[in-house]
């Protein structure tokens, strides 16, 4: 059996093929001794127009006999009728009546003049739309001979047959399988479920750059594309949104507008907009700072249902900096000699963006405005050092918040690296000041101060437990601390020995190199490191870092699990032996023997 593509129609093939043969043949009927039906949609999907389509269940006859099909509610059908074992004329005339089990809904396709066919070749009859509810309902097809011309089509005498048509609701919006997900910024770049999940925060300014765009995506039951729908959205606080139904999905940068006009696609509310399965809706700045949050709908224009697509957006509009502080300090123990807190190249902005575990800041500043919003500044902060003899220069970066390890908030986050000075020496100290123009005052700066340190190479380690004794597996903490060759801490970022390994067996022991902050670096703080489970003494061996790599050891000893059971039996015995004792005391006292 072939089944046919449609668009919104699907004709399949249900039941046994090859009915049609008539249990009564009309005496004066020229036509052919049976009917044959065939069924198809009128367009294909680019609008070109079908061939004729024939169901198969025997490459003879049977190809063209059919008994029952299924469409889907209100789409297009298309009913071709052949003759089989005899001809039709130009002026055979067929008719179609529509009924259900209960009812006769009357003619679908009257009067319709037959061209002239062979046996076997095939007349489309004119299209019809297919019930709207979901049901089963039969065609009953009256095909005329020219010798009955004249009388009303549906005698008893004429060719007759009865089609099956199951009719099915069609495949309609599914809040469950449409879209809507939300992507800061004004780049042309696809939204996803980790986009939509971000937190977004944008300037109050109105500009024509995007503050963040939805990229609808409407889909029916089954996971495809659904056209059938119109567009509302709304926006709770500052801002206004702009539709766009052309954009497929596929963001257009600088949507916004400095002097929007609202309309029926721009403004706080959009309603019953034309949609497509695919679009995009702009959220704009519009000069006010606050929280706001944006709901999508879609309507189906088939049910004329409601339904939310995806959760309510929200996204915070900030005003201008009024103030700075110090969110968090990293690396503050910058290494000597004229080098970057990470002891690599010259850090920049872009690189302070995007830290990973090999670029990493010294301290990461935090910007609010007037109601402790987090908000951005026009420019990076810049860093003036109190001694430039220490600290040389300094440079800042908007963290890009893309990183869930190493990321500090994206947004009002500044994430910032300093250069010791050439001449900077172990133990120096220099405070550093981080400031930006005070937007309210040109003449003023609002500022926030760091101290920073100056720390040498690693001379020297020592590698240290928590503890002299554990019992087996315990949890056991492992430091190392290491000193440069004044005896300060060495420089935060230093490299630690690659591994640390134990004379017995213990889990959880460093296995690759990690870096010292403030001179030391712990493991097992939150559990993780453990004790061996075999009783004795223990050591611990790392290869130092210094230049003579040293190596490092320490020994800390496990309780052997059976010295405690056996001091527990000799304590008992103990017992027993005083209290045979005593038992014998006392029957000597009563004479028991």
């Amino acid at each position: 059996m072939k089944t046919i593509s449609l668009k919104k129609v699907a004709v399949v093939a249900v039941a046994s093929l090859g009915f049609g043969l008539l249990s009564v043949v009309p005496a004066q009927a020229a036509v052919g001794t049976a009917l044959g039906i065939s069924v198809a949609n009128t367009t294909t999907d680019d609008g070109t127009a079908l061939a004729a389509t024939k169901y198969t269940s025997n490459p003879i006859r049977d190809a063209l006999q059919i008994s029952a099909f299924e469409v889907v509610a209100s789409s297009a059908v298309i009913l071709h009728l052949t003759a089989v074992g005899g001809t039709f004329t130009a002026d055979d005339r067929t008719k179609v009546d529509l009924r259900s089990a209960t009812a006769n809904f009357g003619t679908v396709v009257a009067s319709h003049a037959n061209a002239a066919t062979a046996d076997g070749a095939e007349d489309p009859l004119t299209s019809f739309n297919a019930p709207a509810v979901a049901g089963t309902y039969f065609l009953d097809v009256f095909t005329q001979s020219t010798t009955d011309a004249g009388a009303a089509i549906g005698a008893a005498d004429e060719l007759k047959t009865t089609v099956t048509m199951v009719v099915v609701a069609a495949a309609g919006l599914s809040a469950g399988t449409s879209t809507a997900l939300i992507i800061s910024g004004n780049a042309a770049t696809a939204a996803s479920t980790t986009t939509d999940a971000t937190a977004i925060a944008a300037s109050r300014t109105m500009a024509n750059a995007n503050v963040a765009n939805i990229q609808v995506s409407a889909k029916d039951t089954a996971n495809s594309a659904y056209t059938s729908v119109t567009l509302s959205a709304s926006i709770t606080g500052p801002g206004y949104l702009s539709w766009v139904a052309a954009d497929d999905a596929t963001p257009v940068a600088n949507s916004c507008s400095t002097t929007p006009t609202y309309s029926g696609t721009v403004g706080r509310s959009i309603s019953k907009q034309t949609a497509d399965a695919l679009g995009v809706l702009y959220i704009c700045a519009d000069g006010v700072a606050g929280t706001s949050t944006v709901t999508v709908t879609l309507i189906d224009t088939v049910s004329s249902v409601s339904t939310q697509i995806g959760s309510t957006k929200t996204i915070t509009f900030y005003g201008s900096p009024t103030k700075l502080e110090l969110a968090k300090s990293v690396w503050t123990n910058i290494r000597s000699g004229g080098e970057w807190q990470d002891g690599t190249d010259a850090d920049t902005a872009a690189e302070l963006r995007a830290l990973t575990s090999t670029k990493t800041q010294s301290v990461t500043i935090k910007m609010t405005d007037s109601a402790g919003r987090v908000a951005n500044s026009s420019a990076e902060p810049t860093v003036v050092s109190g001694d430039t003899a220490v600290i040389a220069q300094g440079v800042c970066g908007l963290d890009d918040g893309a990183d869930t390890t190493y990321s500090s908030g994206g947004t009002g986050y500044y994430n910032c690296g300093f250069q010791s000075a050439s001449s900077a020496k172990s133990g120096d100290k220099a405070t550093v000041t981080i400031r930006i123009v005070d937007p309210a005052d040109a003449t003023k700066y609002l500022t926030v101060t760091a101290n920073l340190t100056i720390g040498g190479s690693v001379a020297s380690e020592v590698i240290t437990t928590d503890k002299t004794t554990y019992a087996p597996g315990e949890n056991m903490v492992l430091t190392i601390t290491a000193k440069d060759s004044a005896g300060n801490p060495a420089y935060d970022g230093a490299a630690t020995p690659s591994a640390v390994v134990a004379s017995k067996s213990a889990i959880g022991l460093p296995s690759a190199a990690s870096v010292y902050v403030a001179g030391k670096k712990s493991w097992g703080s939150t559990g993780g490191v453990y004790a061996p489970a075999l009783g004795g003494t223990f050591t611990l061996t790392a290869t130092g870092t210094d230049a003579a790599a040293k190596t490092l050891t320490a020994s800390a000893s496990v309780t052997d699990a059976n010295t405690g059971l056996l001091t527990q039996i000799d304590a008992l015995n103990a017992k027993i032996v005083a209290l045979n004792a005593l038992i014998a005391k006392i029957m000597k006292k009563l004479g028991v023997k």
